[in-house]
């Protein structure tokens, strides 16, 4: 073999292993929506696609072929027809080696996903809507940004059920316990100071009590009060204590919180001749704070002050850190094998070359 004959081949050599690379690099990329189960025997494409370049090399030098005088000058030519016919049933071959590859790996995608049982938390929260929430000493008033940190606190659980238990003269539940988020969401975004027609009293103990009476009978193994209000207990019919205490019988964790700023409060008025006057209003006393403080120890949470919408949403998500919700393992995922569909159409073509090669494009020796 002359120096330009090696070029030659060396050149065609290249150009192989370029058009093989570049097949390589559109496997990859339509591969892509796939994941595999054996990602690791991808690797077995390279050598298989080096071993195809050099099989085919192999079977143009040895391949059998009549050797007859041509005219000076001439130099015999391989129509595109009849490059066509011989190497169709080949490169359908090699084709298919690298379909069978790609079935090895395994190729699926995503199915469903399952989530495993979580150790859910029952939350009531209990909620002041007495005629001092509406006290300006927090932006915009004292209740717009309770239910503002109340909706962000919802939006970070999981797997939790969220009950509201509203109070004033009386408490009333709002919403049971529920996974609906949205629903709880809606119900927050509804609350109005007075919607409930009391008289503007606060009634700790009747909204405690509405709150255990409610989650009494839930099978979660973890169940928490979040209390929040601004002002001291003045009516109801169940007192303070007495309802904390039969949470602490049922194992019921109370997280109080007491929302009052240091400085001057004032809510607005309406006079007889209709216009709105602001009136100051006086801070939560000592013995209200300290009631609250007890509430908390004696069933096991924490008492937090809020002066303003920043502690405020502090408090939520320290409630938050504290009362995870724990799951039993990693979410699992169904695979949905699609290996399937190489496999044939591997056979497809392995069918293919053997007609051409058999029937169709037939070599006569």
């Amino acid at each position: 073999m002359n120096k330009k004959t090696f070029l030659k081949y060396l050149i065609y050599g290249i150009v192989a292993l370029i058009a093989a690379a570049v097949l390589c690099g559109l496997a990859w990329f339509f591969l892509q929506k796939y994941s595999f189960a054996n990602p690791n025997l991808l690797w077995l494409a390279a050598p298989a696609a080096l071993l195809c370049v050099a099989a085919g090399f192999i079977r143009y030098f040895l391949r059998p072929a009549l050797k007859y005088p041509l005219p000076a000058g001439y130099k015999a030519r391989l129509s595109p027809a009849a490059a066509f016919a011989n190497w169709a049933a080949f490169a359908l071959c090699c084709a298919a080696l690298l379909l069978c590859i790609i079935a090895l790996a395994r190729p699926r995608i995503e199915g469903k996903v399952v989530i495993p049982p979580a150790k859910g938390i029952d939350i009531m929260m209990v909620m002041d809507i007495s005629n001092s929430m509406s006290a300006v000493d927090f932006e915009p008033n004292r209740l717009e940004a309770a239910k503002n940190t109340a909706l962000n606190f919802v939006k970070k659980r999981a797997s939790d059920r969220i009950g509201i238990v509203l109070f004033e003269d009386f408490a009333l539940l709002q919403c049971p316990l529920t996974l609906d988020y949205f629903a709880v969401e809606d119900y927050i975004k509804n609350i109005k100071i007075g919607m409930l027609g009391g008289f503007g009293g606060t009634a700790i103990g009747d909204g405690v009590a509405a709150a255990a009476e409610h989650l009494k009978n839930s099978a979660a193994k973890s169940k928490i009060i979040i209390l929040l209000t601004d002002g001291e207990s003045n009516t109801g019919v169940i007192g303070p204590m007495p309802a904390a205490k039969a949470a602490q019988a049922y194992g019921f964790k109370i997280y109080t919180i007491a929302m009052t700023s240091d400085g001057d409060a004032r809510r607005p008025v309406e006079t007889l001749l209709g216009r709105v006057q602001y009136v100051p209003m006086e801070p939560m006393t000592k013995e209200a704070e300290a009631l609250l403080l007890e509430i908390a120890k004696m069933t096991g949470g924490e008492f937090y002050r809020a002066r303003n919408a920043l502690e405020l949403e502090t408090i939520y998500s320290k409630i938050d850190a504290l009362e995870k919700t724990e799951f039993e393992e990693a979410p699992q995922i169904n695979y949905i094998d699609k290996y399937q569909g190489f496999i044939v159409w591997a056979t497809v073509l392995l069918v293919i070359a053997f007609v051409f090669d058999k029937f169709i494009f037939i070599k006569i020796p």
